[in-house]
């Protein structure tokens, strides 16, 4: 009988993760990115870009750890945090990870690829609720003066936020390109790749 009330258990619980682990987190239409403690140019742009198609290959690019050599990749530990909405509240754990690959040479960029990937427990045990990713570029001063917004991803995922791919561009100045995870708002990791000659 044990096994029987385990493995039912089992089931209801696998059933009930899943139910939950594409819920809507009832966000405000927008959300805005808090910046403060970043460097911005007097004239920052902002856009608002929806994002590429993302294909397999391009998913199998972000998932953390991975050791895979390209053009430019990295990855930045997420640390700890809780945020809440509309009175509940989320604990996010250790374990995941902001993942940013880009390809290119110089101020050319052929493509960006960032996406969040959780490893360990942290797989079942991180929600991400109101998540963008955004691009930053900054000068060789380290001035923002470029933002490239995803879209808010008003539902909530278990371990993961969708991937943001973007397409071709050519950077006016020379300095960095950075990913930026935000969640409900506040900037929780950042990846940076250099833009040299």
């Amino acid at each position: 009988m044990r096994k029987i009330t385990s493995a039912a258990m089992a089931g209801i619980s696998a059933a009930a993760l899943l139910a939950v682990g594409a819920s809507s987190a009832q966000a405000a239409e927008d959300i805005p990115s808090d910046y403060s403690g970043e460097a911005l140019a007097d004239h920052v742009a902002i856009e608002d870009i929806p994002g590429d198609a993302v294909t397999a290959e391009d998913q199998k690019l972000v998932k953390a750890p991975n050791p895979m050599l390209r053009s430019a990749a990295g990855s930045t530990a997420i640390g700890s945090f809780s945020y809440s909405i509309g009175g509940a509240t989320f604990n996010v754990p250790t374990g995941c990870f902001l993942t940013h690959s880009i390809k290119g040479s110089g101020k050319k960029i052929d493509r960006q690829i960032t996406g969040v990937d959780c490893v360990g427990p942290a797989v079942l045990a991180t929600r991400f609720c109101n998540t963008r990713l955004e691009y930053h570029y900054a000068d060789t001063a380290g001035k923002t003066y470029k933002i490239v917004r995803g879209p808010l991803n008003t539902t909530c995922k278990t371990g993961t936020v969708p991937v943001y791919k973007t397409g071709k561009r050519t950077l006016p100045k020379y300095g960095k390109a950075c990913a930026q995870l935000f969640v409900n708002g506040k900037r929780r990791a950042v990846q940076c790749h250099f833009i040299t000659k």
